[in-house]
């Protein structure tokens, strides 16, 4: 049997969204209702923990022809900590906590025993609309995606580098993450409405 969680499987997750309409100030002089009058703003936050990762041998150690069998864990599975933000982030699994699992045995590591990087998103809208008669208005957009600028790192690399006389945790990458989510990105847009 092989057991373990979906690989969409996340333990925690929050998605929360907001609207805000800012006051029309139909009391107020028509300079400052056409500054400052009919903007809205939104947004949108999204933090999970990280999903499943899978180690696996690189190799048929068990000899049984199902193919790449699990790695076996002896330690902490996970590096010192030191990615922070940046990318490449090379230690975030441990390799010397890794072993080939011995001739004709399994690994003890199960399906997705070990957890991926966590992501925290907010991305946000501002919008700004601007009547020109009860029909026809102009819609300003300013959309930001990531506006924290969060590094919200990719899964590391999982598999063993086999060559003929050997299998390294240590070599081809293995627990390196190389590469991230989207940093911020910003648009801006004018849309007419007729």
């Amino acid at each position: 049997m092989d057991g373990g969680p979906s690989d969409f499987d996340h333990k925690h997750r929050l998605v929360t969204s907001f609207v805000w309409q800012l006051p029309k100030l139909s009391m107020s002089n028509a300079l400052a209702r056409a500054i400052l009058a009919n903007w809205q703003l939104s947004g949108l936050l999204t933090a999970q923990s990280g999903g499943p990762i899978t180690v696996f041998a690189g190799q048929d150690q068990s000899k049984t022809g199902i193919g790449n069998d699990r790695a076996v864990i002896h330690g902490d599975p996970y590096g010192p900590g030191a990615c922070q933000n940046k990318v490449p982030c090379v230690d975030y699994l441990n390799p010397n906590s890794f072993r080939l699992p011995d001739v004709g045995t399994y690994g003890n590591l199960g399906k997705g025993a070990i957890r991926g990087p966590n992501l925290v998103n907010v991305d946000a809208g501002l919008f700004k609309n601007v009547p020109f008669t009860e029909r026809c208005r102009l819609e300003f957009r300013a959309e930001f995606f990531n506006v924290f600028n969060r590094v919200n790192f990719n899964y590391p690399g999982t598999n063993a580098t086999v060559s003929d006389t050997n299998t390294k945790f240590a070599a081809g990458g293995f627990g390196t993450i190389a590469s991230a989510f989207d940093p911020r990105i910003s648009q801006l847009a004018l849309k007419l409405i007729f």
